[in-house]
């Protein structure tokens, strides 16, 4: 014999799957829609030497990695116009490479665009990995290079040629 359901547990079950699609649905768009991972970027004020930090969405998976993409980011330069960048304006990442929890960093020679002598490339490498080290907590450690070779090393064989030219 067929047990009819009664009116009362229909309509509890129609208001329950009713309820779930309304769910499901809001759970779609809102992926759909999903601003991405909030990343910080720390940036020297052009006025002082005070830090200022803006935050920026990121895709959930860039194409070249997360690594890499925010490096990348980092190196476009602060948004507002009342800060500087990390480095000169056409520094960009040649590559890097995370292993054991160390980074290594291979940015281009266009870091020299800046006055060499004038410029304090260890206060922009540290902003660099401070940056880095603030975003990626797995991150124990970070090597970075100019053209794949140490920075300082770089910038002595770059300062005789300009002295014997």
């Amino acid at each position: 014999m067929i047990e009819k359901i009664p009116e009362f547990k229909r309509t509890s079950w129609i208001i329950f799957c009713a309820c779930s699609l309304i769910f499901l649905l809001s759970l779609f768009f809102w992926i759909l829609n999903f601003p991405g991972i909030r990343r910080c970027f720390i940036y020297k004020s052009s006025n002082s030497d005070v830090l200022k930090i803006e935050n920026r969405f990121e895709s959930i998976f860039p194409v070249s990695g997360k690594i890499n993409n925010y490096i990348d980011e980092l190196l476009t330069g602060p948004i507002s116009e009342h800060c500087c960048p990390v480095f000169a304006k056409g520094t960009r990442l040649k590559n890097c490479y995370l292993r054991d929890s160390k980074l290594y960093v291979n940015l281009s020679a266009d870091v020299l665009k800046a006055d060499a002598y004038n410029t304090d490339f260890r206060e922009q490498i540290d902003l660099l990995k401070r940056n880095i080290f603030n975003n990626f907590k797995n991150i124990k450690e970070i090597e970075v290079f100019f053209d794949g070779k140490l920075p300082f090393e770089y910038l002595n064989i770059y300062k005789n040629e300009n002295l014997n030219s």
